[in-house]
């Protein structure tokens, strides 16, 4: 049995059991937002020092961690975390021919030195 990605996973996917017709971008957007929380809280920072450090206002930010963030672009998501240090890579590579692709976000596994 292959384990299905998140996005496409129902049980996983809140979006998906809604209805949602862009339940796939909700999800991404709602892993991106976990992430940015993480990372603030990882940086030690208050959110009116990680607003100004990935240029948007403490209450936008107070707003996207709360979960209010269907107007905010899984690009400028990204934008917020690389303005924070982390790194963002987006891999694109050939599929199965009868088989629609798979978009997954993942962390970084650090390995020990």
């Amino acid at each position: 049995m292959t384990k299905r990605p998140g996005v496409k996973d129902p049980t996983r996917n809140v979006w998906l059991q809604l209805g949602f017709p862009d339940a796939e971008e909700h999800y991404l957007k709602a892993e991106l937002v976990l992430r940015l929380d993480k990372a603030i809280k990882s940086l030690g920072l208050t959110q009116r020092v990680a607003a100004r450090r990935i240029g948007t206002t403490q209450p936008e930010l107070s707003k996207i961690l709360g979960g209010k963030f269907t107007e905010v672009s899984l690009e400028r998501l990204m934008r917020f975390l690389a303005a924070l240090g982390y790194q963002i890579e987006i891999k694109i590579g050939a599929g199965q021919v009868n088989r629609v692709g798979d978009v997954t976000i993942r962390d970084a596994r650090r390995t020990a030195a």
